[in-house]
């Protein structure tokens, strides 16, 4: 068979799949729908780490966007402010582009149009050098603290250090802060202090501090049941869902979280829905508000509707996050994304340097505030370190609670943001310390956050 033959076959079998999706044996269904997820998140992936966050290509292509090689075709074009991506000979096709200072985000059926951000957007102003111990906030110790710098040396030589050929661990940042001081911090190859990395599901806890920053300026009140077009109905028991359900994952609603399922509700909602929190509002009650804890991204994602809803004003609420938040933090890598309707990305795409990562730990180590004021009401930290109802114990209000369980080795006080490929902004009050581990672990046992945190803990004092 010649090639334009065989391309012909796969066009044609790839074009029955669309008329009649249902009917396709499992290995078709499976190829077209890795081929459209594929797609669509290796176009959004390069145009972030590219485009944006000013990683090389190359490595993004044999890192993050390995699982695709072969089958999916990408191009970048820097100029043009976009990336496109296709699979099946170009049936299946997929297009990111550059939204200003919002990063980028998908184009669906030309919508939005590229907007390149300025120069040097996001940028940074860390000039401190790596090697010396800094201070992060204008609020720390006269002194740095005193730690065993060979105990600590080596817990990072172990965070680097890849044993597994075939189960890299591919840590690309920590930076470890104690007593407001940066003592360590270490980067991969190609990767720079200023150079913004996803926080993946870290963001989640971003999203928390931006709901507790709106309660504060009045724009959100706890008390009152948030206002979700979808459960607009009287009658729909969905009204009965509170704001605090839904930072705590316990709202009772529907939703598959699996990045191992090609088409579980996370995948495609992060790779196939334009408005994210319309598709994650729209599933059903599985279980009673409030009874039963699921984590669940697509909660988040309608958290941050709510928000812009509630800021009623597009404008203002896509530079929330940078005013209520980033700007007062220093956080000037800082970017969150959104989805083609334009609601931000509460659940996923928050992306920040590790020194940025380590300013917002930091904020919720000192009870909300940062340089002596007050940004977070002590009561929205404390909430967020208060155990959810179903939970056994380790995940407060988006923010993972450290247990004997899942966290034998850490201090009890200790809490953490999570994210896929272990992402991790550990906060460890009892030792005044938060510790940032930034990579792209593609195999879950490859990075354990518990021996991590507990290596680096030790060599503190």
């Amino acid at each position: 068979m010649t090639k334009q033959q065989w391309q012909t076959v796969v066009i044609s079998m790839a074009a029955v799949a669309f008329s009649a999706t249902a009917g396709l044996e499992a290995p078709l269904r499976n190829l077209i729908t890795f081929a459209r997820a594929g797609s669509s998140f290796s176009a959004k992936q390069l145009c972030s780490s590219v485009l944006m966050a000013g990683m090389d290509p190359d490595q993004v292509l044999k890192e993050d966007l390995a699982a695709g090689q072969g089958m999916i075709h990408t191009r970048i074009k820097p100029n043009a402010g976009r990336v496109e991506a296709s699979a099946l000979f170009g049936l299946i096709r997929a297009e990111a582009i550059q939204n200003g200072e919002r990063g980028c985000t998908w184009q669906i059926n030309g919508h939005p149009t590229p907007r390149l951000p300025k120069p040097n957007q996001p940028g940074s102003a860390d000039s401190q050098p790596i090697g010396a111990a800094w201070p992060l906030i204008a609020t720390a110790d006269a002194e740095p603290p005193e730690i065993d710098e060979q105990a600590l040396k080596d817990a990072l030589d172990r965070a680097f250090e890849e044993k597994e050929p075939l189960s890299p661990k591919r840590t690309r940042a920590v930076v470890v802060v104690q007593n407001g001081w940066v003592i360590a911090e270490r980067y991969a190859q190609g990767i720079q202090p200023d150079m913004p990395l996803i926080g993946w599901s870290m963001s989640k806890s971003v999203t928390h501090a931006l709901i507790g920053r709106a309660i504060r300026e009045g724009l959100l009140d706890p008390a009152k049941p948030p206002k979700v077009p979808e459960w607009s109905d009287p009658q729909d028991p969905r009204r009965r869902i509170s704001l605090d359900q839904l930072l705590r994952m316990n709202s009772g609603l529907a939703f598959e979280e699996s990045t191992g399922t090609l088409n579980s509700d996370l995948v495609r909602m992060l790779t196939q829905e334009a408005d994210m929190a319309g598709f994650a509002a729209s599933q059903h009650l599985r279980k009673k508000p409030g009874k039963k804890w699921s984590y669940s991204s697509g909660t988040t994602n309608i958290l941050s509707r709510i928000l812009r809803h509630a800021i009623d004003d597009d404008q203002r609420y896509w530079s929330f996050p940078k005013q209520a938040l980033f700007d007062p933090l220093g956080m000037t890598t800082a970017v969150l994304e959104s989805d083609n309707s334009g609601t931000l990305v509460g659940s996923s795409l928050a992306w920040a340097s590790g020194r940025d990562w380590a300013r917002f730990g930091q904020l919720y180590l000192d009870q909300g505030r940062w340089n002596g004021k007050q940004l977070l009401p002590t009561t929205w930290v404390r909430q967020a370190r208060t155990a959810s109802r179903g939970s056994k114990q380790a995940y407060g209000a988006h923010w993972w609670l450290s247990s004997h369980k899942s966290r034998p080795d850490l201090p009890n006080d200790s809490f953490s943001a999570e994210g896929y490929q272990g992402q991790l902004l550990l906060v460890a009050p009892s030792q005044r310390a938060v510790i940032v581990r930034l990579g792209q672990t593609s195999k879950k046992p490859s990075f354990d956050a518990n021996a991590f945190g507990a290596d680096v803990l030790s060599a503190l004092r």
